[in-house]
């Protein structure tokens, strides 16, 4: 998928913390951005994936204009983020971290359990992971 930032902006009071900044994916391609502790990566990665805004400037996929203002616009879009820093319970088993983050909702409105386990095995095909859905997470 062909991911692109044009002309990003972010202030956070006085600080401009991504100044004019643009940016091209390419699909099948790996990038990564490097930079200086306070650089504006992180911020230019979390408005890419919704969990801040920016100020200015497009974001545009397979040359598209889209709007991502929260996660669930940027998963929509097939856009995801895997933390630096995890935010796993390693009491619960990998499918139930799953579920505390996932979109697989039953129409009664509680976590379906199938669907999660089913997408998690398609992920796990599709990246090659070779990782027990019922395995606790600590081990």
């Amino acid at each position: 998928m062909k991911v692109e930032l044009r002309h990003i902006h972010k202030h956070f009071g006085a600080v401009h913390a991504n100044d004019d900044v643009s940016l091209l994916v390419r699909p099948g391609k790996v990038h990564g951005l490097l930079g200086e502790n306070g650089a504006g990566k992180s911020t230019l990665a979390k408005i890419l994936t919704g969990f801040i805004t920016h100020d200015s400037g497009e974001i545009l996929i397979e040359g598209k204009p889209i709007k991502i203002e929260t996660p669930a616009d940027a998963t929509r879009a097939g856009i995801g983020m895997l933390h630096q820093d995890p935010l796993d319970v390693p009491a619960l088993t990998v499918l139930d971290n799953l579920m505390a983050g996932a979109s697989a909702w039953s129409r009664a409105g509680f976590l379906d359990a199938r669907q999660a386990a089913a997408t998690f095995a398609r992920i796990s095909k599709t990246l090659g992971f070779r990782i027990d859905p019922r395995e606790r997470v600590a081990t």
